[in-house]
C-alpha cells in the first residue's frame, strides 16, 4: 500500500457523530451469494465455507444508497486518482466485529481499479487490518494508502476497546 497523505481536515466532528450515532447497514461476513462467478471468488468462497458457513457474525457500512445516509452530502477529498465510476462507504466495526479475508467482489470484472483506505481515527490497539502477508497500525486519522493491486487478499478484525472507522473509496473506468 502506498501512502499518498493526510486529509484529517476532511474528518468533520458532524461526520464522527453521524457514524457514531448511526447504526448503518448491517451485512454479514458470509456472503456466499456475492462470491461467486470468478475463479478468485469461487476459491476464496470455499476458503472460507468452513469457518464461515455456520457463524453469522456481522460488520457495519454506510454507503449512498444506505437509510443513514440519506441526505448526507459526501464530498470526497481529492485524491490523486480518478476514474469514470466512483463507489465509496464507510466501515464500522463494533469491538468483535471482522471482515474475512477475501477480495472484493466489485473488482474482479472492471478495468482499470483504483482502491484507497482512509483511517477515520488515530490507530488503537487491537484494531487489525491485513492485507496480504502484512499488517499495518500506527496509522493517524485521516491518512489515506492507495492500494498497491485492489485485489490484494485483506480483512480486518476489531479485538479492541473501541469502535473501528474507515472511509473506503474505489474508482473504475
Amino acid at each position: 500500500m502506498k501512502y499518498i497523505g493526510n486529509f484529517a481536515d476532511w474528518i468533520t466532528p458532524e461526520l464522527m457523530e453521524h457514524l457514531k450515532t448511526c447504526e448503518g447497514d448491517n451485512t454479514p461476513v458470509w456472503q456466499p451469494d456475492r462470491w461467486q462467478g470468478h475463479p478468485l471468488l469461487d476459491k476464496f468462497r470455499e476458503l472460507a465455507r468452513p469457518g464461515y458457513s455456520e457463524n453469522t457474525p456481522m460488520f457495519h457500512q454506510f454507503n449512498g444508497k444506505s437509510k443513514d445516509m440519506q441526505g448526507v452530502e459526501i464530498k470526497l477529498p481529492d485524491l490523486p486518482e480518478t476514474r469514470n465510476h466512483c463507489f465509496w462507504w464507510f466501515v464500522k466495526l463494533l469491538p468483535g466485529e471482522m471482515q474475512a479475508m477475501h477480495i472484493d467482489p466489485h473488482l474482479v470484472e472492471v478495468s482499470n481499479p483504483v482502491r484507497y483506505t482512509m483511517f477515520l481515527q488515530d490507530w488503537e490497539i487491537g484494531h487489525i487490518f491485513v492485507y496480504d502477508d502484512k499488517m499495518m497500525s500506527n496509522y493517524k486519522a485521516g491518512d489515506v494508502y492507495e492500494w498497491s493491486d485492489p485485489m490484494i487478499v485483506h480483512g480486518v478484525v476489531n479485538i479492541g476497546f473501541n469502535t473501528r472507522y474507515t472511509l473506503q473509496v474505489t474508482m473504475h473506468d
